[in-house]
């Protein structure tokens, strides 16, 4: 089974060919994969049942709705096969920043061909003036400036020939999620018993109330996560190793500490529930800017009114600051380990902005000391504020 989500993207006019397509692609998929969805417009329309019409800001809000759905999907490990018109730039470019396997495929048809296969009957209902609103015709049509793959399907090859073109199509997985698999996967085969717990959880232990629900984004060899369930508080904490995860699995089963391998920027299963606090210690610096914001945004919408959010990261003041490859804004890869260092007062102002309300902000050495070193480490605590009527 793949183990990668993937969506792919056909879309064209009406009457282009994209169901056609789209089923032929499905059963041959298929062969190999049994996580192999299939999505076509009529599908869409009767999944959403939105009510909303064909005008173009209709249309438009419909594109993003399937779009999210194609998401949310192929989060979860599905091959995703969408067909359908969405000729959207906004969309498409939502698609391609979204999703860590994507294929956008572009039908690309002469207005006479179309017209002359007429299989709905839609043009020939334009021109006889019993039909408005018409992609291509009388609402605006924003083609695909970047799809991976442009197909004339005008009849000069065979949908075979069109699906086969499309699984040659290379799928260039983002990495954000599994970026330092190989690298933690080694680590904790090497370093995998349990320590104490950090200074920091130590901090926000004293913070707790037992009972509540607890979220540990990036747990590690999960000595935080323990230490807390010891407290009583109902922990479900998440890592992306999946060595780390098995062998917590395996070592700890109590009714309030639950570990799993996901992705803690964005996993659809993980979020969809609400706890009463979020702990994040040396993980916000795992991710990309782009990331810390979703992150930090899915963590708003998980935590319940009053939630809290307690943070522990490393600072740019840190001394590894600047050392290995450069790999983005503040970002370098030092001894095949990615980490990226943060400004303090930009952290504050991302989870502002996202609606969290800072109750403790403070960066200093002495919070997180290894061995011979000890740089200075950001501590934030901020809560999600109750709702105002």
């Amino acid at each position: 089974m793949k183990r990668e989500g993937v969506l792919y993207w056909i879309t064209g006019l009406s009457g282009a060919g994209k169901t056609t397509i789209g089923n032929c692609l499905y059963y041959e998929l298929r062969k190999q994969y049994d996580n192999v969805v299939l999505l076509d417009g009529d599908i869409l329309k009767n999944i959403t049942d939105d009510g909303l019409g064909y005008s173009e800001e209709d249309r438009r809000k419909r594109a993003k709705k399937y779009a999210l759905l194609c998401k949310t999907l192929a989060n979860q490990g599905l091959i995703v096969i969408c067909c359908t018109i969405a000729m959207f730039d906004e969309v498409r470019q939502w698609n391609r920043e979204n999703n860590k396997g994507y294929v956008e495929v572009f039908l690309d048809v002469p207005m006479e061909v179309l017209k002359k296969r007429d299989q709905k009957g839609m043009y020939s209902k334009f021109e006889k003036g019993k039909m408005n609103n018409l992609v291509g015709l009388d609402l605006n049509v924003e083609y695909p400036k970047s799809p991976d793959i442009v197909l004339c399907n005008d009849g000069t090859l065979t949908v075979n020939e069109c699906v086969k073109r499309i699984l040659e199509v290379n799928i260039n997985y983002s990495l954000d999620f599994d970026r330092d698999v190989v690298y933690w996967n080694s680590y904790y085969k090497k370093n995998g018993c349990v320590e104490a717990p950090s200074l920091f959880a130590e901090f926000v232990g004293e913070k707790l109330v037992k009972g509540r629900k607890m979220l540990e984004l990036g747990c590690g060899n999960g000595r935080d996560s323990i230490f807390f369930a010891g407290k009583g508080i109902n922990v479900t904490a998440i890592d992306a190793s999946d060595i780390a995860v098995k062998r917590l699995q395996e070592e700890y089963n109590s009714d309030n500490l639950r570990f799993v391998c996901d992705d803690f920027v964005c996993s659809p299963i993980v979020f969809v529930e609400h706890y009463d606090y979020c702990y994040s210690r040396f993980s916000l610096h795992a991710i990309n800017e782009k990331q810390e914001k979703e992150m930090i945004n899915n963590v708003y919408n998980t935590l319940k009114e009053k939630g809290k959010f307690f943070i522990e990261v490393r600072s740019v003041k840190d001394e590894l600051y600047g050392k290995g490859e450069t790999v983005g804004r503040n970002a370098y890869k030092y001894n095949g380990h990615y980490r990226r260092f943060i400004v303090k007062e930009e952290l504050e102002e991302q989870l502002k902005k996202s609606g969290f309300e800072l109750e403790y902000s403070e960066e200093a050495r002495d919070f997180a000391p290894y061995q011979d070193s000890n740089p200075p480490v950001i501590r934030i605590i901020a809560h999600k504020p109750c709702e105002t009527i």
